[in-house]
């Protein structure tokens, strides 16, 4: 089996490298030079985007969110009879829009690995698959990537832009406000010399985050419609709570512990909190 993986970033040569399971592959991007590099780094072939695809049983497309439909439009006019077409953006409408606008004999999925290229392996991975037209090769792939431990979830696009809403953006919006409010608080040096199982953790969760692609998350926010409602929503808890603490009213406290409490229940939170300990204490955290 040939696979072409168009886009040579982090995920663009992640996803080379596992896709080495499934056969021969190549690698392309808009930056010769850096196909070239990537190519070299996995000993695999790089070739123009164009030569690639024509080629190519499984075409994977590994660009910005942005430039996802405008690709996908491309390759398919010239991709092989049969072929299997997927891309893996984080948001979905568009791409798959793009999608159901392609007429040719082909397949097509629209992919969402949730995980970034820092992954050494598929165990306990989720993938959210978007099934346009699929086929036999997406079968294939599909037990290619269960057999190495990913577990796949299929939905419709705008379920997933919803659900990734919640779990990617109202997530990064979170971690990237409190990281951007520590420049403009006084006494952080003096915190980072103390701990508490919970700011070490939040901190260290942080300062992960910072490894990831501040276009990626910048993206994100911006092409996910969703974004804005739970931005939204986390704003008005913020000037809820803050209003509520001016007041000196505590009680806003215990009513949140109570929503919490009757959503994930009291045997959860009191499993976590025991590994949050044992982290601290074991040094890990």
């Amino acid at each position: 089996m040939k696979v072409a993986v168009i886009g040579a970033g982090e995920m663009g040569r992640w996803l080379a490298d596992f896709s080495k399971c499934l056969g021969e592959v190549t690698v392309s991007d808009i930056s010769a030079a850096k196909a070239s590099r990537v190519a070299s780094e996995l000993r695999i072939a790089s070739k123009p985007a164009k030569e690639a695809i024509q080629r190519a049983d499984i075409v994977l497309i590994a660009v910005p969110i942005s430039k996802t439909p405008g690709v996908l439009k491309s390759a398919a006019k010239i991709a092989r009879k049969g072929a299997l077409l997927a891309d893996v953006a984080s948001v979905k409408s568009d791409a798959v829009n793009a999608m159901r606008g392609i007429k040719v004999d082909i397949e097509l999925v629209s992919m969402h690995p949730l995980f970034g290229p820092g992954a050494s392996s598929l165990k306990n991975k989720d993938i959210v698959v978007v099934p346009i037209r699929p086929g036999k090769l997406y079968k294939e792939l599909k037990s290619a990537l269960a057999k190495k431990g990913a577990r796949i979830t299929e939905m419709d696009a705008d379920t997933h832009d919803r659900v990734m809403a919640i779990v990617q953006c109202m997530s990064h919006f979170v971690l990237l406000a409190y990281m951007h409010s520590m420049k403009s608080v006084s006494g952080l040096k003096q915190a980072g010399m103390l701990r508490t199982p919970i700011f070490s953790n939040l901190m260290n969760l942080a300062k992960a985050s910072m490894t990831g692609n501040p276009d990626l998350y910048g993206e994100l926010q911006v092409q996910n419609k969703y974004a804005k409602v739970v931005r939204s929503s986390m704003m008005e808890s913020f000037h809820s709570l803050d209003a509520a603490f001016s007041k000196g009213d505590t009680k806003a406290v215990r009513n949140i512990f109570k929503g919490a409490l009757a959503q994930f229940g009291q045997r959860e939170v009191k499993r976590l909190y025991e590994r949050l300990y044992k982290q601290f204490e074991d040094g890990s955290s």
